[in-house]
């Protein structure tokens, strides 16, 4: 009878085993999965901390095709992804994109402030494969989130085009901040 209890027991175990990882699994929309392919990144998808996908509703501010957050780390992650358009002036000059984004997504109020980055060439290469990037730090719109902090990374790769990764939080010693700073990579182009 033993047997047959642990025999029962390994048998449910390993038939709900495939339904636990599927559901930690995070399920990509199709359009993003599009946009990141055209724009040649690489998400590097955190497996650890409960990550989930969750549905990014209409924004009237900036709508972003995709987002991930951990309630362990209480962070939120969204991205947003512009491909590069020959016909497009402002697709080939990063900084107006993310000035664009900054004033339509950081608070007007007055008490504010809005710092910014300006990390090296070197680093954005080493560390996204990036042309160019930009971090912002500011106060996000309530239109937007409900957080009180963002830091927006912006990055550029030229004929690959700029995305921008939203990091929204609630306290400023959060140390996910760090520990998901790296959220993508441009990859290199196939020969």
């Amino acid at each position: 009878m033993k047997l047959l209890h642990q025999s029962v027991f390994f048998f449910l175990a390993a038939a709900s085993f495939p339904n636990f990882l599927a559901a930690q699994k995070i399920d990509y929309p199709k359009t993003f999965r599009q946009l990141l392919e055209k724009t040649g990144v690489e998400l590097l998808e955190p497996l650890d901390a409960g990550y989930k996908d969750f549905y990014l509703p209409q924004n009237e501010l900036q709508t972003c095709p995709f987002g991930l957050r951990s309630k362990k780390e209480n962070l939120e992650i969204r991205y947003f992804v512009l491909p590069f358009d020959k016909r497009n002036y402002s697709s080939m000059n990063p900084h107006i994109q993310t000035m664009r984004m900054v004033a339509t997504i950081a608070t007007n109020e007055p008490e504010s402030f809005i710092s910014v980055i300006q990390p090296g060439a070197q680093d954005m290469k080493r560390d996204f494969n990036a042309d160019w990037g930009r971090i912002y730090f500011f106060k996000p719109k309530p239109a937007f989130s409900n957080k009180p902090h963002c830091r927006m990374l912006a990055l550029y790769k030229e004929g690959k085009g700029t995305v921008f990764v939203f990091y929204l939080f609630d306290k400023t010693d959060n140390p996910a901040l760090d520990t998901r700073y790296f959220a993508l990579r441009f990859l290199d182009a196939k020969l």
